[in-house]
């Protein structure tokens, strides 16, 4: 496919046409759907909304575990023009109230539950008791939620369930015009909410617009070479930016087949990638780590995979090699974006030479126009150096909720969305991720980035997982504290033994001065399944 798409729902149609006997997607308990398949869901299930009154810029929230369900909510969304709200299949109650409340959500789809999560009496607790009377919902505090469609299991008051809502539209004998919704698209009409992973603070809700589908157009095509014959596993949770672009619309873009993993687990991933035979794995740097360190890990498992990338997540140089060996990637590309860049703004591709690709994060993708600024000074950085990423061209529209005046604080006056992110621009054009202006700590008047106290940490022989934050002390203003998950049979570290190691490899201002030692499930976790920086300053008091 050369023409980049200018909408989700022009994408999807163009690829139903062009190969609908292709296998669209896989689930994780074993059902199957080709392209032509899927729409004839994709349709019935628009049908449905628009008989629930669902029109273009009403919000449908969709608290689903990676399932075709969510799939196909997606593309029913996209033709009729209605924006779709994903919560986090993790949410409780009072998460799962805030982004429905200020989602302005008027239709739920969900399940009765999801592993130990369930989602009907998270609902009740919302409620304060009934989701309402009948089939409509009727939450107090919930004002613009009119219906709650349950995609599996018995209705109970206050909901209806999603067969009772796919019969009535056909009975109905409604019928839609779909490529005339589809073309009715805008580019800049809103398809998606994202609320950002909150990794220093509260999430926001960045609107996105359907012309995304060119930038997921882009990466696919011109940096991970993806194709129709792929077969791509959603190893991240699709109600993130980074499973629902990088392996919904990815594979939907180039009507490849979609793995879906419901858990991200690594007996999970490995399962799929055997069963499968998955060509394109990513992953969070931690859970791919996992993996391959594995006692009982067998490469085999993944003779069939040749690209991947990883972003999120800093790693030494020596874990991406591991990766690539032990996995057998031809390429694992280093990317860099954030959901308010539209997920990924710079790449490394895969004609670039192996050491670009374990060593930077590449060049900017098509749609973007970067300038790196000087944190303190405001002046921006010409030519090599480091500065704080500018980005202008594929941004969000907005962040929900938030007037004109607030979101100027997310721009300069010339319209670049600030990232809050340090890069380094190389002599090459290249960029490197340096650290979160956020998580420079500034120690007696020393700006130390964490993430280079981090890099020297993790290569501590008994240091599997590693987060440094900046504390408050009276004297110093702030002083590096970091947290260590300790590698399988490591021997007990003390703060004493840490600091010692660390003397031999760092100035005397970098050293950390506090330590906590944490279990693999201690970590505090954002909605995306990243570490919440934000929160570890307070298990320093446990």
């Amino acid at each position: 496919m050369s023409e980049i798409p200018t909408t989700v729902a022009e994408a999807y149609l163009n690829t139903v046409s062009r190969v609908p006997d292709h296998e669209a997607v896989v689930s994780a308990d074993g059902q199957r759907f080709t392209y032509q398949q899927l729409n004839v869901e994709v349709e019935r299930l628009a049908l449905a909304l628009h008989a629930l009154d669902c029109r273009p810029g009403d919000r449908v929230a969709v608290w689903l575990s990676n399932s075709p369900e969510w799939v196909i909510a997606e593309y029913a969304a996209a033709l009729l023009g209605v924006v779709i709200v994903p919560l986090n299949a993790r949410f409780r109650a009072d998460e799962a109230a805030d982004i429905l409340t200020r989602g302005r959500a008027k239709v739920l789809i969900t399940q009765p539950n999801f592993l130990s999560n369930d989602y009907l009496e998270r609902l009740a607790e919302i409620a304060g008791g009934d989701l309402g009377q009948g089939e409509q919902a009727a939450i107090p505090t919930l004002p613009d939620l009119q219906s709650i469609v349950l995609v599996s299991g018995d209705a109970v008051p206050g909901t209806v369930s999603m067969p009772t809502v796919l019969e009535r539209a056909r009975a109905s004998g409604l019928t839609l015009d779909f490529p005339a919704l589809a073309a009715a698209r805008q580019p800049q009409d809103p398809v998606l909410v994202f609320y950002t992973s909150g990794s220093t603070g509260r999430p926001k809700g960045a609107v996105i617009p359907h012309d995304c589908i060119g930038n997921v157009h882009n990466w696919t095509t011109l940096a991970a070479g993806i194709n129709g014959n792929d077969r791509i596993l959603t190893s991240f949770p699709v109600f993130y930016i980074a499973g629902n672009f990088w392996c919904v619309l990815a594979a939907m873009v180039h009507g490849a087949t979609l793995v879906m993993s419901a858990e991200f687990d690594g007996p999970s991933i490995v399962r799929m990638c055997v069963q499968e035979k998955v060509t394109v794995l990513s992953g969070i740097p931690t859970m791919l780590k996992e993996i391959v360190h594995d006692p009982a890990f067998d490469p085999a498992a993944f003779e069939s995979v040749r690209v991947g990338f990883f972003g999120g997540a800093t790693m030494p140089y020596q874990d991406i090699v591991t990766l690539i060996d032990r996995i057998g990637y031809d390429h694992l590309l280093q990317a860099y974006g954030m959901t308010e860049t539209q997920g990924l703004s710079i790449s490394t591709r895969i004609d670039d030479p192996r050491e670009i690709q374990l060593t930077t994060c590449g060049r900017p993708l098509p749609g973007f126009d970067l300038k790196l600024v000087e944190p303190e000074s405001g002046e921006e950085v010409i030519g090599p150096g480091i500065g704080e990423a500018w980005f202008k061209g594929r941004t969000h529209l907005h962040y929900e909720g938030l007037s004109e005046e607030e979101l100027k604080r997310f721009y300069s006056d010339d319209g670049y969305f600030l990232t809050g992110d340090v890069l380094k621009r190389r002599e090459d054009g290249r960029y490197e991720f340096v650290t979160r202006i956020k998580d420079l700590i500034k120690v007696g008047g020393e700006n130390v980035a964490a993430a280079e106290i981090e890099r020297v940490l993790k290569d501590h022989p008994d240091v599997f997982n590693v987060q440094v934050v900046g504390v408050y002390d009276d004297r110093r203003g702030e002083i590096p504290a970091a947290f260590v998950e300790l590698a399988p049979n490591a021997a007990p570290l003390t703060l004493e033994a840490l600091r010692n190691w660390s003397g031999e490899r760092m100035a005397p201002f970098k050293i950390p001065r506090k330590l906590k030692i944490l279990q693999g499930d201690e970590w505090p976790r954002t909605q995306s399944a990243k570490i919440a920086r934000f929160q570890l300053e307070a298990l320093l008091d446990d």
